[in-house]
């Protein structure tokens, strides 16, 4: 499986570089856009990065206009990061070559498999 990710991430790699980003930058910009602002520290959970890893990634895409914190109401020391309109255009051009890259990946396999593939990973995920 760690093959197969690798070969994925040089995919993926390939085709965000130009536009500056990592493959974990663009994991969070995903992130946010199919599941909307989420706090700092739901974000460290949900991409396996530690805290300052994220704050690091969300420094760097705030810096550049993809992303942008929002104070919470009730306890300002929590942040919420969303995605800007910036950040939603610009995974609007990439998302394309995106899926092309992954479908490179998966191309050996045929429908069927690549919808197993997909259902198996997603229950790996799901588990404890």
């Amino acid at each position: 499986m760690n093959k197969v990710a690798e070969q994925l991430n040089r995919q993926v790699e390939g085709v965000i570089a130009p536009h500056q980003l990592t493959v974990a930058q663009y994991g969070l910009l995903l992130l946010l856009q199919t599941r909307g602002p989420q706090a700092q520290i739901v974000l460290s959970q949900q991409v396996g990065l530690d805290r300052t890893a994220v704050m690091r990634t969300v420094d760097l895409l705030e810096s550049r206009g993809l992303v942008r914190r929002d104070a919470d109401a009730i306890d300002r020391r929590k942040n919420s990061v969303a995605l800007t309109d910036a950040g939603t255009e610009l995974l609007t051009q990439t998302l394309p070559d995106v899926r092309q890259a992954e479908q490179a990946v998966t191309a050996r396999l045929s429908s069927h498999e690549q919808g197993l593939l997909m259902a198996l990973l997603r229950r790996l995920l799901s588990s404890p």
